[in-house]
């Protein structure tokens, strides 16, 4: 019977990576399944068909930060066996941290938990990364490949950077594989795709165009994250099953739509019966020139108040749902760095057995997230 550990069981990336590993476990599959994160999953504002998912694990909370508790959720008890798959999804992904919680919820927890996977001998370790740490090079828009130059262009990139490079240097390591998903959307998103969703909602209560920044081509690749929480397992599974101890193995997660800024553009709107109004080439020229912060703050400005005004309009009280960008956030700095990842490798890679079931962004894969955000109140109750 497969065991695995779940570290970071009860954010965007885990509670999809729960899912997955309940359905197969319902369809037949037994595994030995065990949670830990830092936050109950009854104050995640998850649905209730995925919170009742979290009563049939074992569940386990904590401190991340604190070593001897994560030595704790290592422990197996009377049985003593290692962990089958270590998946750790516990690095801080929220934008707009200071550097101090990155380097204490990116790179230590992270360098903590392989040191463990290693002491407890685990027989493969999935590490969730980012792929927003690529340089940006002479073809700003090309598709950036898992071996490519990296450069951290924000502080939480850094720490994602530096967090891979101090655990590939680790020794007697079980096999590693490093995941690094590009822009990131599906239930549970709250801040990669959804800014631009609130805004589509702004236009269509307004009855106004939703204004889009930057040029049409530019690429902004995505990928849906139950396609990530599949490639964890699969990427596990194959890790254990075909990868000696001490290897590594580094992929990009991002689907073969070959998204762009028009593409998501068009997707976001026709799920909210709104058009895409890119600004014309003078609109833009100006924009290249101002700094991101200012010209991110002018967009924030515009979209806050809006906003407000109708959760309150729909008696949304408490909404943590923000159209606000931080500078972290890619999308601010697509001009200067397009998020272009080719996340083909999986796919290709002998024995992984790994295919995006959400081949490309499509109002049809952006719908559940706002019909369950309505189900748990953070979002106006306004048919789509």
């Amino acid at each position: 019977m497969p065991s695995v550990l779940v570290i970071g069981c009860a954010n965007f990336y885990g509670r999809a990576v729960i899912q997955q590993l309940c359905a197969e476990r319902d369809q037949g599959s037994a595994w030995v399944i065990r949670g830990v994160d830092k936050v109950l999953p009854q104050l995640a504002s998850f649905p209730e068909p995925t919170l009742k998912l979290y009563d049939t694990i074992d569940y386990r909370m904590g401190n991340l930060r604190n070593s001897g508790f994560l030595e704790q959720a290592f422990e197996r008890g009377d049985s003593g066996a290692p962990w089958d798959y270590v998946i750790n999804l516990a690095a801080e992904y929220k934008f707009g941290q200071t550097a101090g919680v990155y380097e204490q919820d990116v790179h230590q927890v992270s360098l903590n938990i392989a040191r463990l996977a290693a002491k407890h001998k685990a027989g493969a370790l999935v590490h969730l990364s980012t792929a927003h740490l690529f340089k940006p090079g002479s073809s700003n828009n090309a598709l950036h490949k898992e071996d490519d130059e990296v450069e951290a262009q924000n502080e939480l990139a850094a720490c994602h950077l530096r967090a891979e490079q101090d655990i590939c240097a680790l020794s007697d390591m079980p096999p590693l594989v490093i995941l690094r998903p590009a822009l990131c959307y599906g239930p549970g998103d709250r801040q990669n795709v959804v800014p631009m969703m609130i805004s589509a909602q702004i236009s269509r209560s307004t009855d106004q165009p939703m204004p889009v920044l930057w040029e049409k081509d530019l690429r902004v690749s995505t990928v849906h994250v139950d396609d990530v929480a599949r490639a964890c397992l699969a990427a596990a599974r194959w890790a254990a099953q075909t990868q000696k101890p001490g290897s590594k193995s580094v992929f990009n997660l991002a689907d073969p739509g070959d998204t762009t800024n028009a593409k998501l553009a068009q997707a976001v709107g026709q799920l909210f019966s709104v058009k895409p109004s890119f600004q014309n080439s003078a609109i833009n020229f100006i924009a290249k020139r101002l700094k991101t912060s200012e010209l991110t703050e002018e967009v924030n400005e515009s979209l806050l108040g809006p906003w407000m005004t109708l959760l309150t309009a729909h008696g949304v009280a408490n909404s943590p749902l923000s159209p606000y960008l931080d500078q972290e956030h890619p999308y601010c700095r697509l001009e200067h760095c397009p998020l272009a990842i080719d996340g083909s490798r999986i796919t290709s890679t002998p024995n992984l057995e790994f295919s995006y079931k959400h081949p490309q962004v499509s109002p049809q894969a952006l719908r559940p997230m706002v019909e369950e955000f309505q189900q748990v109140k953070l979002w106006p109750n306004i048919p789509l």
